[in-house]
């Protein structure tokens, strides 16, 4: 995965308000003060820091396709593929995700073949 410094991580999301997720444009409705602050929190952990602003795009998708948020995957894809991850990089995010569900709830099931 290559790094496109010229895109900020979650650009388009937390960029300014007229591209804001949802949720967010809601809460700033009502505290654009805690809005501003949560956008800031999100910039910031998307920051290209030990890791790339890719990887933790790819990473945020991944925790919010596991958690169901098909909006958020929709979004966060976007995102990826304007920092240039490829299809390929997300195929694989996406089996990461399938791997990790998968084996998880597995793992947990087990627990009842346990005498």
């Amino acid at each position: 995965m290559t790094s496109d410094d010229a895109t900020p991580a979650f650009d388009g999301l937390f960029a300014d308000t007229d591209t804001e997720p949802d949720f967010l444009k809601t809460l700033r409705a009502h505290d654009p003060e805690f809005a501003d602050h949560v956008a800031a929190i999100a910039r910031n952990a998307g920051a290209d820091n030990a890791l790339s602003a890719q990887t933790k795009t790819l990473i945020t998708l991944a925790l919010d396709a596991a958690d169901g948020n098909t909006s958020g995957v929709k979004n966060l894809a976007a995102v990826a593929r304007a920092q240039g991850v490829s299809e390929q990089e997300l195929a694989e995010t996406v089996k990461v995700v399938a791997n990790q569900g998968g084996l998880g709830r597995l793992a947990a099931a087990a627990h009842a073949l346990e005498e």
